[in-house]
């Protein structure tokens, strides 16, 4: 599951959006602890006691569009894992069971909308194989459901479009069953530590197509203008993957050494699937070769539906993406999905073929693949584009431990859901990072191999994983596990240097609270350069206080601790200016660089400033160039100074350098060089084109009309959302117009901001325009998918509220709100 929400940056513009609900538990759970002695009640939550174990599922389904229903037959093949049972228990929520039989015989059971129970009449044994067959209707949208940070919803299955009322939206089916929601539209036994092969049997209208996990292995044409198609998955896995997807998709085919592979995306960007997926063969090269264990399935799909409820989801042999990936050539100007691809391929090994036991257990699949996110980009962008999304990732995590240190390895908590945050993916991924730094390539990742080799098609704990590793380096690793794992937060480390005497002596203090946190071992390097000479020496922090003392002839021109940058920690080690300086130039890691721009801002040396901006300028990565010209802009450092160096940034070979060399010269520079500025109008990326149009609007400089013309289809956020803020100061009633029917074709995070700039548009808009607007607000506040865009419409419903009849809607609206989330944000307005 790949949770991170989408991050759009142009001059100016970072969006970032996450919610949290949470939603109800399907996991065992025994009570430790009651409330004694200001003692909070403690909740274990481990992995769920098997009784049974579920071999095979096959399922027969078709729909009701109108109804959103699903008519099931469910066939489950079990036997007893072990000791001798007597009765059965299914999760199955939110359904009508029609008829229910035990090895063909009609058998009673009881249901209370959650779970069935049924009573044999003998008992059965290991050695004893039974067939449960269950005539079901699945209700997804007549039970209540929760949600989390990660998964907006769980209801299990979704109708987009069903009606087809919406002619900007295609109707489609897809299910989401992560963590406990597939027993929302077929009977199983919905935890993540069963598994089992599987056979689906999808009835949908000829005109449709369907995805499931497996082979597509048969087609059958019915007399009444519908199609079973029959997929099959015959190698086992957990109820939670199992996938289905129906809708009007166009597919591209691809092969990766004889393994089929398809793009699957609507019509109107069906051409860009192969764009947008471009790297997926690559991708299975790569992990399949490090990790010594080729990609485990038989095929692998990768789709991409309307209104999902999360960023994607690694369905086995089929992942789902967000509608974020519907996008052009122009667009992959300046971004990729390659992150978000890569975590759910990742995946298929680290989830699918080898599953955590318990949600408890969640880093074990979500580390993994967040971590593939920088191995990739390690290997196919270089070690600077690898550490800098690192470091954007690590401060995520920072933020969210700040407020919230919680373990790794969680056995307590309120509900499974609350396992999808920043420590399971960002901080998992970090950990495993520091592990391999520790451990060197070679140990690492044979360990993976073993890993992967002794536990396929299993479930597993995290010490199977640290067992794996010990195996290959002969070392207890307890120490590591326990202090990453098992214990809140991360060190916080004061470092000081200082050289007197022919002695380097260097200081580190673990300031983390040590009743919350535990002392850490951290080997580390520390690099020393004198000249251009570089010493490295291996130091283990393991107390609360340590001195270290290097002699040395001279003073160092500068000291860098844990100079292979791979803890994760917070390090305040202050150094002089010139050191920073130093460290820019000389040391060659992201961290560094980045490190000394950030300081900028308190240096008093002004020569030594220009210094470093002109090196930063020309740097070979393109972030550091950004950071250059952000650092002069915030600044207000004047053209003049650097101009002879930015122009040949409006050629740069990364669009959002040149986006931000744009914002540069238009600070003071936008009539001198208005010709660039008409360029970037019709440049092919559209951060360019909005950098261009914020430009005009910043300097009241009116758009060509024939530019304004050609933008009216344009839905791509960074330019609607910069067109929205320029006709904002629009006073003609074209302005108006323009925001009434640019609602149209807009969804999630763009429709979200966009709704802003709207409702400020009509603060003082005539009564005609305000109308108008409350009607199209009413539509999204009730209706929309997204419920952050479902939000925004409500708060300018709010700020319309004193015109006729608003406080009505408003209310009827909050009356009939279902999303806990949404409740809650409303009762704060």
């Amino acid at each position: 599951m790949k949770y991170t929400n989408c991050l759009s940056l142009i001059t100016g513009l970072l969006i970032l959006i996450q919610g949290n609900v949470t939603a109800q538990s399907n996991s065992e759970v025994a009570t430790v602890s009651e409330e004694l002695m200001g003692v909070e009640l403690l909740t274990y939550r481990g992995s769920v006691s098997r009784t049974w174990d579920l071999l095979h599922t096959e399922l027969a389904v078709s729909f009701d569009w109108e109804r959103r229903y699903l008519y099931g037959i469910a066939t489950l093949d079990l036997k007893p894992l072990f000791y001798e049972q007597e009765s059965l228990v299914l999760d199955a929520k939110g359904m009508d069971i029609k008829t229910l039989s035990v090895n063909g015989a009609p058998t009673d059971f009881e249901y209370d909308g959650w779970k069935i129970w049924i009573t044999f009449n003998q008992a059965y044994s290991r050695k004893d194989t039974i067939q449960v067959s269950i005539a079901y209707t699945a209700k997804p949208y007549e039970r209540e459901v929760g949600g989390s940070e990660a998964i907006e919803e769980n209801r299990g299955l979704y109708f987009i479009n069903a009606d087809g009322s919406d002619p900007n939206k295609p109707q489609q089916i897809w299910t989401q069953g992560e963590t406990e929601a597939n027993s929302g539209w077929f009977p199983t036994i919905d935890i993540p530590n069963e598994r089992s092969t599987q056979k689906m049997k999808i009835t949908v209208q000829d005109k449709f197509k369907t995805l499931s996990n497996g082979l597509l292995t048969e087609q059958i044409k019915e007399s009444n203008g519908k199609r079973t198609d029959i997929w099959v998955m015959d190698q086992a896995h957990p109820p939670y993957l199992f996938m289905m997807a129906v809708g009007d998709f166009s597919v591209t085919k691809d092969e990766w050494n004889g393994v089929p592979l398809a793009y699957w995306m609507e019509n109107d960007f069906g051409e860009y699937g192969k764009d947008i997926f471009r790297n997926t063969p690559e991708m299975m090269t790569f992990f399949s070769e490090i990790l010594g264990y080729p990609y485990p399935w038989k095929k692998y799909d990768q789709i991409v539906v309307r209104d999902y409820v999360s960023g994607a989801m690694e369905n086995t042999s089929a992942s789902l993406f967000y509608e974020q990936l519907n996008v052009d050539s122009r667009y992959l100007i300046d971004d990729n999905w390659d992150a978000i691809i890569a975590h759910e391929l990742m995946h298929q090994w680290f989830g699918d073929l080898v599953t955590c036991e318990s949600w408890s257990n969640l880093a074990l699949n979500e580390g993994f693949a967040s971590y593939a996110e920088y191995l990739w980009n390690q290997y196919k962008y270089g070690q600077d584009e690898a550490d800098y999304t690192f470091l954007v990732e690590q401060e995520i995590y920072f933020i969210e431990a700040a407020e919230t240190p919680k373990n790794l390895i969680r056995y307590y908590y309120d509900d499974q859901e609350d396992m999808f945050d920043s420590h399971s993916y960002n901080k998992g991924a970090a950990v495993l990072h520091m592990l391999r730094s520790y451990l060197g390539d070679d140990a690492f990742f044979l360990g993976l191999n073993n890993y992967l080799e002794d536990h396929a098609f299993e479930s597993v704990e995290v010490a199977q994983l640290r067992l794996a590793f010990e195996k290959v380096t002969g070392e207890d690793l307890n120490w590591f596990f326990d202090q990453w794992f098992f214990f809140a937060g991360h060190p916080e480390l004061e470092v000081r240097h200082k050289y007197e005497n022919d002695t380097l002596t260097l200081t580190v203090e673990q300031t983390q609270s040590h009743d919350e946190m535990p002392i850490f071992q951290l080997p580390v390097f520390v690099d020393i350069w004198q000249g251009d000479k570089l010493a490295s020496f291996p130091i283990v922090v393991n107390e609360a206080y340590e001195t270290y003392q290097f002699p040395m002839d001279e003073k160092p021109d500068v000291v860098i601790f844990d100079s292979e940058r791979q803890l994760l920690g917070i390090i305040d080690h202050p150094k002089t200016e010139q050191e920073y300086y130093t460290q820019f130039v000389k040391d060659g890691s992201l961290y560094s660089r980045i490190e000394t721009l950030d300081s900028l801002y308190s240096f008093k040396d002004k020569k030594l400033i220009d210094q470093i901006l002109r090196e930063a300028i020309k740097d070979p990565f393109y972030m550091v160039r950004q950071y250059a010209l952000e650092y002069l802009m915030d600044e207000e450092v004047k053209l003049k100074k650097y101009e002879i160096e930015i122009i040949p940034l409006l050629k740069d070979s990364s669009s959002r350098v040149r986006s931000y060399a744009l914002a540069y010269l238009g600070i003071d520079g936008f009539e001198k060089y208005r010709s660039e500025f008409d360029k970037a109008l019709n440049d092919s990326s559209y951060i360019v084109v909005a950098s261009g149009i914020s430009q005009f609007t910043a300097n009241e400089v009116e758009l060509p009309a024939s530019f304004l013309v050609n933008q009216k289809d344009v839905t791509n956020l960074n330019v609607v959302i910069m067109l929205a803020e320029y006709y904002l100061y629009q006073e003609h009633k074209d302005s108006f117009d323009w925001y009434q029917n640019r609602m149209t074709g807009l969804d999630g995070n763009t429709l979200f901001y966009f709704i802003q700039a709207y409702a400020e548009k009509l603060l003082d808009a005539p009564d005609q325009y305000r109308k108008a607007a409350v009607l199209q607000f009413e539509e999204v506040a009730r209706k929309n998918a997204n419920y952050m865009a479902r939000f925004s419409a409500y708060q300018a419903l709010v700020l319309m509220s004193d015109m006729e009849g608003i406080e009505a809607k408003l209310k009827d609206i909050r009356e009939n709100e279902k999303d806990e989330r949404l409740i809650e944000l409303y009762e704060g307005i």
